[in-house]
């Protein structure tokens, strides 16, 4: 940088950018915003994060057809569910239908939302041709899901990316902000570990004095940690490596038809998705899923009908 860069003006940060890098000040300590300079210390690592939080939305597999016609024809969302009446039953039974059902899909008919599902592997043994005899005993491990989730549901796929990278940013910052949160925690505990420590060396009690001395280290260490100009530094470098808080991890497996997972691509079909790890410590295999409005409602009216159908 030359003599006279430092003459230059500061690049101007535009409205949605400046919305941003408050929203994340915002999210973890107001009196950052009192920090001169703020949000240019922050801008470059807002914009980072924003890239990143992008790119993993652009990656997310899909949109793939989620209905009961696709059970049967396609090979992924046949290994998703266990049943084209569990599809029915998603759709039935999600708080995200629920909420936004009457406003899903009013232009074309359909729409995007991200599904989010738990995977597992179940081992055990199976029955296996080879050559011209059959094998009982062969190890296999069967892949099954669960938890079948449906969130942020937009009209196309570009309306869904662009607000799923809008979330994921928000989880970021949310993840951060929970980690201050803990250091605010340990430092009242500290307040009061000290306080009692304190009480007890007054009334006589033998109270090592590095006790005392150790507390009030740790206790200067963290008021430290939670100072606005120390947590504009540990928001800044959090958010300079997003790929710390926010991973997608392809995978691929082939899967024959009863859900069995098979070594090569011959004997059954070779599926393709993503696991996303975040904040939550349950790690979700997610897809973008296009629903149509009319499968929504005849699982919605299908469901609310047996619900009021009595046997006698």
């Amino acid at each position: 940088m030359g003599l006279f860069d430092w003459l230059k003006p500061r690049p101007a940060i535009d409205a949605p950018l400046q919305a941003k890098i408050d929203q994340a000040a915002l999210a973890i300590d107001p009196l950052i915003k009192q920090i001169k300079g703020y949000e240019h210390k922050l801008a470059p690592a807002v914009v980072r994060a924003l890239a990143h939080c992008r790119d993993i939305a652009a990656q997310i597999p899909g949109p793939f057809e989620i209905s009961r016609a696709a059970f049967g024809s396609d090979p992924l969302v046949h290994a998703l569910f266990a049943s084209a009446d569990a599809i029915d039953q998603m759709f039935a039974t999600s708080q995200c239908v629920r909420e936004h059902f009457p406003q899903m899909a009013l232009g074309t008919g359909r729409c995007c939302a991200l599904l989010g599902m738990r995977l597992h592997e179940k081992a055990g043994f199976g029955a296996q041709l080879e050559g011209e005899m059959v094998r009982t005993d062969v190890p296999q491990k069967t892949l099954y899901f669960s938890d079948h989730t449906l969130a942020e549901p937009a009209p196309d796929e570009a309306a869904a990316r662009l607000r799923l990278a809008d979330t994921l940013f928000d989880g970021m910052i949310n993840a951060i902000a929970e980690h201050v949160e803990d250091v605010r925690a340990e430092r009242a505990g500290l307040d009061q570990e000290k306080a009692f420590a304190s009480a007890q060396a007054r009334a006589g009690h033998n109270i090592h004095g590095r006790t005392i001395e150790s507390l009030q280290e740790r206790l200067a260490a963290t008021c430290d940690a939670l100072q606005p100009q120390r947590l504009l530094e540990t928001l800044t470098a959090a958010l300079e490596q997003p790929e710390t808080l926010l991973r997608l991890e392809p995978i691929e497996l082939c899967v024959d038809r009863t859900g069995i997972i098979r070594d090569g691509g011959a004997a059954g079909d070779v599926l393709r998705f993503a696991r996303l790890t975040s904040r939550d410590p349950r790690q979700w295999v997610v897809l973008l899923a296009s629903l149509d409005h009319a499968d929504v409602r005849r699982a919605l009216e299908r469901f609310e009908t047996a619900r009021h159908f009595i046997v006698i």
